[in-house]
């Protein structure tokens, strides 16, 4: 009887503990202090990277959208990947895991499989109750025809696409949206392990001349962001902390010099 009850609650710890990995696959990650939620703010998750281009050749970072200081900038070109946006006094900005915002007016999202399934969305079937086996090797993409591919790291016996594509070369596509922890990819299944495949022609948007910004640029571009006057950057803080902290340390120099004069004359 006892081995019996020892079994079942064996059985029920590794259930358990088994359930509990599963769930935190899914679980959406959550910034510590959540400040569309304090303000109230509408905002969807994105998980989508973007690409800076702006008239100033840069954007700042903020710890949030009302921040007094900026936390660095980010030129035309470089990308920050936004895992959350949402609006902000008629403004939208993007969030990312590091719990920084920038405002997304002044960012393009980067062409990806969201981008193609918009644009090839004539050409994309639906796949039901398909069973496929992906082999360790397996090259995935973004989208068919993308820049760049990683490898399946492990074999796995049963995988289910949700869409089907067949490209200009005839060649099929398989998208799969979740498979052993990775997300959102495809696979050319006429040719699954081919790194020389064709690449797609995406275009992009005109770009702006990238900058590195000057201290009165990133005041300026930070007053245009949040519409209010800023000490323009975390060096600014610097400053002015050190600044207090001098002052600080020669007013108690003075102060104990003076009451030593003072004791010694007494």
């Amino acid at each position: 009887m006892k081995k019996s009850i020892v079994g079942f609650f064996s059985i029920l710890l590794v259930l358990l503990l088994t359930g509990t990995s599963v769930a935190k696959a899914d679980v959406l990650w959550e910034p510590s202090e959540n400040f569309f939620d304090e303000n109230n703010c509408v905002y969807t998750v994105e998980q989508r990277a973007y690409m800076i281009n702006s008239p100033n050749g840069f954007v700042n970072i903020y710890n949030s959208p009302d921040s007094a200081f900026t936390k660095g900038q980010l030129k035309n070109g470089e990308t920050f990947y936004v895992y959350y946006k949402g609006t902000y006094k008629d403004k939208l900005w993007g969030l990312n895991t590091s719990e920084e915002y920038i405002p997304l007016e002044y960012a393009v999202v980067v062409y990806d499989h969201i981008s193609f399934r918009e644009e090839y969305k004539d050409s994309i079937t639906n796949v039901r109750d398909e069973k496929i086996e992906l082999k360790k090797g397996y090259l995935r993409w973004s989208y068919p025809g993308s820049v760049n591919c990683d490898e399946m790291p492990i074999n796995v016996e049963s995988a289910y696409p949700s869409y089907s594509f067949t490209d200009e070369q005839g060649m099929k596509w398989l998208f799969f949206g979740y498979v052993n922890g990775i997300r959102n990819f495809w696979i050319c299944i006429d040719d699954p392990e081919n790194d020389k495949l064709p690449v797609r022609d995406v275009g992009g948007p005109n770009m702006f001349e990238a900058v590195e910004p000057t201290q009165d640029q990133i005041r300026e571009a930070a007053k245009e962001d949040i519409g209010s006057n800023m000490l323009g950057s975390r060096k600014g803080i610097t400053i002015v902390v050190a600044c207090i902290c001098t002052l600080t340390v020669i007013f108690v120099a003075a102060y104990l010099i003076t009451r030593k004069s003072a004791i010694e004359n007494n």
